[in-house]
């Protein structure tokens, strides 16, 4: 990297088994119950890419805008860069949603990620635990009941001001830096940094219902309510799904009402269809005897994935380049044997059609 040529010195380091050990787990993977959120580096073109690492150098801050509204900063310290989490851009008096990370005074924080934290006391040497600092695993508090308080918790909040079961974590790894200032006596100060870094913080208990109800296969009294309501017989044929989402909703003849779909299982025979709920009122079953278009009966025994697509939607990669119905009314209804079939079901001209989009014949 050409950059590396302005600075003092460049160290690489690596974390190593106990710091791992010692640290919050470092996987960035969202789940029902958080949000998680990678920061990216950039590509040769500027533009955003998650298969590479961010960097600041310089006199330079870093800040990076997550989908809702908050902005991670490494903001231009002394002898480095302080890691902060701003509520919104980070100007005037924004909120820092990391203030809570100890310790609050005496010990250097972890947010402050310095060049003399890497170096020995008397500045000749890498630091050897003469002193007490972090050093390149660096975890820190996201407490999202900051976000428009001005910094205090929300009223009704008893608690102190320390963090609280309710926040999230972050952790930045340090890949790469550069050191200036390695004169003895003096103070190292980093002038480049590389790095790896995760926030995740809860989701509302409402958003985590949400997920988890979609997450699931086991249709609930609501759904057994609804296609129940529609005219479905509950008693000879059961909702029953066995790829996600059980259940999708979309608008399948252009009327701007939602139709329903869910996976059924006849009790007689063991034989899967669709159940289609138009508007909560007008029923119809898919693929149990009778076939529809190139949907031949049998097929919904062997689907293993399902879609709307809604006219004009991005496409998924795999259909990016497959000729899809044109003069259907509303959105298609896609079902795939995966890398071997896809059918699309859609309604034209008053009635339900469907429209083999490929198949890959197996050897």
């Amino acid at each position: 990297m050409p950059m590396r040529l302005l600075l003092g010195i460049v160290v690489t380091v690596a974390v190593v088994g106990p710091a791992i050990a010692q640290a919050p787990s470092m996987t960035c993977e969202a789940t029902p119950a958080r949000y998680a959120v990678r920061i990216q580096g950039t590509d040769a073109s500027g533009a955003l890419s998650p298969n590479e690492l961010p960097f600041v150098a310089g006199d330079q801050d870093f800040d990076q805008a997550l989908a809702n509204g908050w902005v991670f900063a490494l903001v231009r310290a002394e002898n480095g860069w302080s890691i902060r989490l701003y509520e919104g851009e980070p100007i005037g008096d924004a909120v820092d949603l990391t203030a809570l990370t100890p310790p609050l005074r005496g010990a250097p924080n972890p947010r402050d990620v310095l060049g003399w934290h890497f170096r020995n006391a008397a500045n000749t040497g890498p630091n050897d635990g003469d002193v007490n600092a972090p050093q390149e695993l660096r975890a820190f508090v996201i407490s999202p009941a900051l976000a428009g308080t001005g910094g205090h918790r929300p009223p009704g909040d008893k608690s102190s001001p320390t963090p609280s079961v309710d926040d999230g974590i972050g952790w930045l790894r340090v890949i790469d830096y550069g050191l200036a200032g390695l004169q003895p006596g003096e103070r190292a100060r980093m002038n480049y940094l590389q790095f790896d870094a995760c926030l995740a913080w809860p989701r509302s208990e409402e958003e985590r219902l949400r997920l988890s109800d979609l997450a699931s296969l086991e249709y609930t009294p609501e759904d057994r309510e609804t296609f129940g309501g529609c005219g479905l017989d509950l008693e000879s044929i059961d909702l029953h799904a066995r790829h996600l989402p059980r259940a999708l909703g979309g608008d399948l003849d252009g009327d701007g009402a939602i139709d329903e779909v869910a996976q059924v299982l006849r009790r007689l025979d063991g034989k899967r269809g669709i159940a289609l709920c138009r508007a909560g009122a007008w029923l119809r079953t898919i693929g149990l005897d009778v076939g529809v278009g190139d949907l031949a009966p049998g097929y919904l025994d062997q689907v293993e994935a399902w879609q709307w697509i809604a006219p004009g939607e991005d496409l998924p990669r795999h259909l990016e380049h497959i000729d899809l119905p044109q003069s259907a009314d509303g959105d298609l209804l896609i079902l795939e044997r995966l890398e071997k079939e896809a059918i699309a079901v859609f309604w034209r001209d008053g009635a339900l059609q469907a429209r083999q989009l490929y198949r890959y014949v197996e050897p």
